[in-house]
């Protein structure tokens, strides 16, 4: 029981890294659309890096994750093999029940709630992305001289013409 609960100890410690850095990401995610909002380029072009960065420690914190799952495979803990987090999860439900506070389950569902607000922040800074292209495509046009006329068709779309 004593090994079981040192491997417990590493998932929790891995997960805590993960609601961290996926902390981070969100806040990034936030900066970019401030930083969009600004029309700041130079602060965007410096997030980059920083993201880039915390993926990148993601990405190593999976691996350890993966390399962690592997080991508790190869352990008498484990009937059949881990392949997802959910077992990985409820494989120390009897550490948690035992410890009084579910630690793990609490951490995980941190981290799903962080990866949604990531995503939805995500989408938020792709729409006013879209946006932007189009009016800069409707400048661009404009400076041309070529006159943009949207209008809708009987199936709700947008529709645009050129003349």
């Amino acid at each position: 029981m004593e090994e079981k609960k040192l491997y417990y100890q590493q998932v929790v410690t891995i997960w805590e890294g993960f609601c961290t850095l996926h902390s981070q990401l969100f806040d990034i995610a936030c900066d970019e659309y401030l930083a969009l909002l600004a029309s700041d380029i130079d602060k965007l072009e410096d997030l980059l890096p920083v993201k880039e960065e915390i993926i990148s420690k993601i990405g190593e914190l999976d691996s350890e994750r993966n390399e962690l799952i592997e080991k508790l495979n190869n352990t008498q803990f484990v009937s059949s093999p881990l392949n997802k987090a959910s077992e990985l999860l409820l494989l120390f439900d009897e550490i948690e029940a035992q410890n009084g506070i579910p630690a793990l389950k609490n951490l995980n569902q941190l981290l799903i709630d962080i990866i949604e607000k990531i995503q939805l922040q995500n989408k938020k800074n792709q729409v006013f992305l879209n946006k932007a292209m189009i009016s800069l495509r409707d400048l661009k046009r404009g400076f041309k001289g070529q006159k943009v006329y949207s209008t809708y068709g009987a199936d709700g779309l947008t529709k645009t013409l050129n003349r």
